[in-house]
Formats: structure tokens, C-alpha cells, sequence
């Protein structure tokens, strides 16, 4: 099985302040077969939410609407969310990083310093220690 035949079908949802970031960030993923839809701000991100379900929230960390910290415990306390994995994405240093992620309940962090050549391999190692 080809690795964009594995990612087929995972929904993912990516929220970043950074249109370049994002944009990079999503023809990566999309690139190895995940479905994306992507957001840079907490008003667009909500919107996508009303009409499409992810799998997975990748979440950048500091943005000027919501930290991910902030919007990762609010989709945890939303039902129709409560249950979809939350990943922050940062380039904050890995303690820092990993002590955010358990204090507001993520469910795996991955660090942008180490480039959008490892995201696949990363976030997929993650999402199949997550979902099964």
C-alpha cells in the first residue's frame, strides 16, 4: 500500500495564523492523500466546523485570536468535538511544547522545527497511536 493510499480518507484540519505556513502545510498533507481543510483564524476555523467533520485538529500554538493551548480545551468541552483529537504544531522548544500539550489535554504535539519534510511521517505515526 502506497503511503497516499494509507492517508486517503483522514480528515484533517489545520489552524494557522501564517497563510504561508498553511499553505504549505496543506499540499504536504495533501500531497501524501489527506483530506484538508485549512483555516487562519478562529472565526474561519468555526465556520469549517459547521459543515465538515476532521479526524484530527492540527493547531499552531501562538496565534492572535487563540492560542492552540486555548482552542485545544475549548474543542475538548464541545461535544460535537470532545472526542476529535487535538494536535499542537509549534516551534516553541520540545519541553515547553510537550508540558503545553498535557496540561490542556492534547492528544500529541509536533514540533515545525523539524520541517515539513518529516509532517507526514509524524503526524501519521501520532494519528495511529491516537485512533488505533
Amino acid at each position: 500500500m502506497t503511503e497516499q493510499a494509507a492517508q486517503k480518507g483522514r480528515k484533517v484540519l489545520i489552524l494557522d495564523d501564517s497563510e504561508v505556513q498553511l499553505h504549505f502545510e496543506e499540499r504536504v498533507l495533501a500531497r501524501a492523500g489527506f483530506e484538508v481543510r485549512t483555516a487562519s483564524s478562529l472565526a474561519a476555523f468555526d465556520q469549517i466546523l459547521k459543515s465538515w467533520s476532521p479526524d484530527i485538529v492540527l493547531t499552531d500554538v501562538q496565534m492572535p485570536d487563540i492560542r492552540g493551548d486555548q482552542l485545544c480545551r475549548m474543542l475538548k468541552l464541545r461535544l460535537p468535538t470532545s472526542r476529535t483529537p487535538v494536535v499542537l504544531f509549534s516551534s516553541l522548544p520540545d519541553d515547553e511544547l510537550a508540558a503545553m500539550a498535557r496540561r490542556c489535554s492534547a492528544d500529541g504535539y509536533l514540533s515545525k522545527r523539524n520541517g515539513l519534510g518529516r509532517l507526514v511521517e509524524e503526524l501519521t505515526a501520532l494519528w495511529e497511536s491516537i485512533l488505533w
